[in-house]
């Protein structure tokens, strides 16, 4: 990012069955980055490929992007 961007959130997409909360992100300065924590409860029983979206909030913008997670029982 090349412009500051006021505290915003980040968002996972999950399946059905599976719980997530929304965290804050704190502002960020350009160039800075943050690592956030997003807490997941999976499913009783799931295992498999399964695939998530994180989205993130900021400043009236969002960004998001996707990734494939493997559930091993």
């Amino acid at each position: 990012m090349d412009v500051r961007r006021d505290r915003g959130t980040v968002d996972l997409t999950v399946p059905g069955g599976w719980t997530t909360s929304q965290v804050v992100v704190p502002a960020l300065a350009p160039g800075q980055g943050a690592s956030a924590k997003v807490p997941v409860t999976v499913a009783a029983g799931a295992s498999g490929s399964v695939a998530l979206t994180a989205t993130y909030r900021a400043s009236g913008k969002q960004a998001s992007g996707s990734a494939t997670v493997t559930v091993t029982p």
